[in-house]
């Protein structure tokens, strides 16, 4: 398990994942994220998941990810062109490979 303020590859990969299957069901990606965050900060479990929490209603979904270091800043920029093409299929697969990719660093 991750320390309280880092996640290691498979947990990255898990909340990628989980993003991605909640985007693919149409639910839109501030949505998402912020359940996504509220269910994994319950129990004190991670204080970065609350950090993210608080920067993603202040700043948007770009930054949360960012702190949770699941984007690079290259990454994030790639990324605010598949945002901003609002299609959740493209922006579902771009996570999804994104989780595939912090798969293959962990094995």
């Amino acid at each position: 398990m991750a320390r309280n303020d880092s996640l290691d590859p498979v947990e990255k990969a898990r909340l990628l994942r989980g993003l991605a299957f909640r985007v693919h069901r149409k639910q839109p990606c501030p949505d998402a994220l912020a359940e996504l965050l509220g269910e994994e900060s319950r129990g004190g479990r991670h204080r970065i998941f609350r950090t993210a929490l608080d920067l993603l209603a202040e700043d948007g979904v770009l930054p949360a990810l960012q702190t949770l270091d699941l984007l690079s800043d290259e990454g994030a920029a790639i990324m605010a062109a598949v945002l901003d093409a609002n299609d959740h299929r493209l922006l579902s697969a771009a996570l999804g490979r994104l989780a595939d990719h912090l798969d293959r660093i962990a094995a």
